[in-house]
């Protein structure tokens, strides 16, 4: 898909999600219901440097029955590409630690969510090794400040709203 100026804030998600060979077909069919209709399970879009070259990269998530997809674009001239797709937990959220993302889902308990941190390696956003990662396992009951996707489930974050 082009992307004007190289600019993701340009770019409707559900239109890029659609013409990404790589997409998931039940994702495909269920983005028909949005951007307007009440069934639409793609989350507001989300923009972070995630790479360190200066310019945001489009963060997604849609809600898939029993998981949620989270993609990562950034632009190469004037093309989008992706550098993640991670399928997790329903529930499950984003927020930025300096360019890196960490992902948060629900871990099998009230109020318990693990996390995992993901970094761009020159080409891709790859999860730190376990030891490395400042965010593994780490636990937490609500989004911080920092936010990118949040949880479907209406939580909303302080000061948002």
């Amino acid at each position: 898909m082009t992307v004007p100026g190289g600019d993701l804030t340009r770019v409707d998600g559900v239109r890029l999600l659609a013409a990404d060979p790589g997409t998931d077909r039940a994702v495909q069919s269920g983005l028909k219901e949005c951007p307007e209709g009440s069934s639409c399970r793609l989350r507001p879009p989300a923009y972070a440097d995630l790479t360190g070259d200066g310019e945001r990269e489009l963060v997604l998530a849609y809600d898939d029955l029993g998981r949620t997809i989270l993609w990562v674009y950034t632009a190469v001239g004037e093309r989008a590409h992706a550098v993640l797709e991670y399928a997790g937990r329903p529930g499950l959220s984003a927020e930025t630690l300096g360019t890196d993302l960490v992902v948060t889902e629900p871990a099998g308990g009230r109020d318990r969510q693990a996390a995992t941190t993901l970094r761009w390696n020159g080409s891709e956003l790859a999860p730190l090794p376990a030891a490395a990662d400042p965010a593994r396992g780490a636990v937490k009951a609500r989004p911080s400040e920092d936010s990118l996707i949040e949880p479907a489930d209406g939580t909303e974050k302080a000061g948002r709203g």
